[in-house]
């Protein structure tokens, strides 16, 4: 019988750096302000799967033991990561996030914003405190393509011709750049050579861009309880994912013009409903976790580099984890 995975298992052989790294990010973000510290507390007490920091922590295993540098490099990504999230749901008016009120929702966006901003910099604080010129590079870069991603996006809300293409550069940018960086940055300060931390950052492309379009699936076919946050949001905001994209480009006129019509009657009773229904009557939601395959398979690839280590073992078990998750 297959044993389900989980991330505690996954995890396994960086338990002892990650607590580390969680004590670093509440150091990082000490303040005498009040209300700042109220709210970063808040929004940290539901921790989510911690992933960046542990790509990062997987990335400086590679050469060895993990120092203290890749644990603050580590905290600096979730940082900035807790920053974009922050901001998205003031964009995206959203209400649930880790099965709590979202910051804007339990305070209100004025605070949400300037609570972002104050991460924000306090990632870039960190990163440029442990003066290495490749990771400051790496991180500099993404934070430029993470903003250009979420533009990209804003942009293209609405838009029901929306190529599967320009879907995956949306992503790539938003969300995979800064898994990327992360797995980078970590080889980086352990000193891989640059082959090593450029095959780790491929992996991370893959594997965020597989992630994403799982993420995207489960915004339809997820529970709500169980996803962490608000489904069908992405729907509510105008944004194309895959099922839809792919939906749409075998849809003659009529279904074509019946799904536009569902995406843009907002208060049509069970309209996510009745767009599951299609996405399982043309199969796209099978089609996009095969193209989410084929990316996990292609991200495990460029493991090949790698020796036999434990934290290559935990980067493949990570890749199946992603095929099986539910939230």
């Amino acid at each position: 019988m297959k044993t389900a995975l989980n991330l505690e298992t996954i995890y396994s052989p960086i338990q002892d750096e990650l607590p580390q790294a969680e004590e670093k990010i509440l150091d990082i973000l000490a303040t005498t302000n009040d209300l700042s510290s109220d709210v970063i507390r808040y929004f940290f007490k539901a921790k989510g799967k911690f992933l960046r920091p542990a790509l990062c922590l997987f990335g400086a295993s590679f050469g060895g033991k993990v120092d203290s540098r890749a644990v603050q490099m580590a905290a600096a990504l979730e940082i900035f990561h807790s920053a974009t999230l922050i901001h998205d749901d003031i964009i995206d008016s959203s209400y649930l996030r880790r099965n709590m009120p979202t910051i804007n929702a339990a305070w209100n966006s004025q605070v949400a914003v300037l609570v972002g901003d104050f991460l924000h910099d306090k990632a870039i604080g960190a990163v440029f405190a442990l003066n290495h010129p490749k990771a400051i590079a790496s991180f500099l870069e993404t934070a430029g393509i993470v903003c250009d991603g979420e533009i990209l996006e804003l942009s293209e809300k609405g838009n029901f011709d929306l190529t599967e293409q320009k879907y995956l550069t949306i992503i790539e940018k938003k969300t995979a750049s800064l898994l990327a960086c992360c797995l980078e940055t970590g080889g980086f300060l352990a000193g891989l050579a640059d082959e090593q931390a450029a095959a780790l950052k491929r992996y991370g492309i893959l594997f965020g861009n597989a992630f994403q379009i799982i993420d995207d699936c489960l915004d339809f076919a997820g529970e709500e309880n169980e996803f962490g946050k608000t489904l069908g949001s992405d729907l509510a905001q105008g944004v194309l994912t895959l099922p839809l994209i792919r939906l749409i480009s075998l849809s003659d006129t009529k279904l074509k013009e019946d799904v536009i019509n569902l995406l843009k009657d907002e208060k049509r009773p069970g309209r996510l409903g009745q767009l599951l229904a299609y996405l399982n009557q043309y199969e796209t939601l099978d089609y996009a976790y095969q193209r989410a395959k084929e990316l996990t398979d292609l991200a495990r690839a460029e493991l090949s580099i790698f020796k036999e280590h434990p934290a290559k073992k935990s980067l493949n078990l990570l890749l199946d984890y992603i095929l099986e998750r539910n939230r």
